[in-house]
């Protein structure tokens, strides 16, 4: 028997079934592919997802630390005119975070390093300007200090002289409890026309210090503007820069006509109205 016999005698029934079976394979085997296609491109985007969020989550860590250097470093520059802050502690509060500004070298795009770029060298130049303008006002300052602290003393032993006087003290000569008193009294006179002669030099240079430290915080401000824009964009939010600009305008021009009304009304007062130097030195920081 031949082959073309051979087939001709098989059922009409078998190969209807090896058709049906050849159909099922071949719609199995698409299936399989299409299901095997889809977990590929869910696998793709799930991995490209989680990508994505460790990317966000650790811009979202630098850009935090980041910020918060900025803000320190601008507190420090508004906290410039505060003499009873030593300048070194001022310095080492910012140091310890400015290398937090220089991780968005590594994470960010062009256009948010060149914001903050920007901002770093005004912050970097307001740092020099007012320390140039701090290191005179704080030699005078140290030095009206050191002798309101002789005048403190002065005072007590001038007490102490008094004290003795009134108690008739027998062990002591009242004349030169008197005479004593007398050179402690004029001592303090002294002491305090040292005081007001600084003063009379230190109070307008203070007043120029917290004009200057609160025109490069406004300053510092504007710069923040493009630095807030470009790493929010980073992050997918929104923000409206021309809203935030305003606001920063607004509040500069009211903190600087409170400023403005401090420093009239000090002009303003009779001399001699603050009883103390340091009162006079404290109303100019602040």
């Amino acid at each position: 028997m031949d082959l073309v016999a051979l087939i001709a005698s098989i059922p009409a029934t078998f190969w209807g079934v090896i058709i049906g079976s050849l159909f099922t394979v071949i719609g199995v085997t698409i299936t399989n592919t299409s299901n095997t296609r889809r977990l590929r491109l869910q696998h793709e985007h799930e991995r490209a997802l989680d990508a994505r969020t460790r990317d966000l989550n650790m811009r979202r860590e630098v850009y935090l630390g980041a910020f918060e250097a900025i803000a320190t470093g601008m507190s420090m520059v508004g906290n410039f005119s505060e003499l009873e802050v030593p300048y070194q502690e001022l310095m080492r509060a910012f140091m310890g975070k400015s290398g937090a500004i220089g991780k968005v070298t590594m994470v960010g795009r062009e256009e948010t390093i060149q914001a903050v770029t920007g901002f770093e060298q005004a912050l970097t130049r307001a740092f020099i300007q007012l320390s140039m303008q701090r290191s005179a006002v704080d030699q005078q300052y140290q030095q009206a200090r050191s002798l309101s602290e002789k005048i403190e003393r002065s005072l007590a032993e001038q007490e102490r002289l008094v004290a003795a006087i009134e108690r008739e003290d027998d062990a002591s000569d009242p004349a030169v409890l008197a005479r004593s008193l007398d050179h402690e009294r004029q001592r303090t006179e002294a002491l305090r026309a040292k005081v007001a002669e600084i003063d009379a030099v230190m109070v307008p240079a203070v007043q120029q210090l917290v004009a200057a430290s609160m025109r490069a915080v406004g300053e510092l401000n504007l710069l923040l503007a493009p630095v807030i824009r470009q790493v929010r964009a980073e992050l997918g939010l929104s923000f409206d820069e021309a809203f935030f600009v305003e606001l920063v305008e607004e509040g500069h021009a009211q903190l600087m006509a409170n400023m403005q009304a401090v420093l009239d009304g000090m002009s303003a007062s009779p001399p001699g109205a603050d009883a103390t130097p340091e009162g006079d030195r404290a109303s100019a920081s602040r």
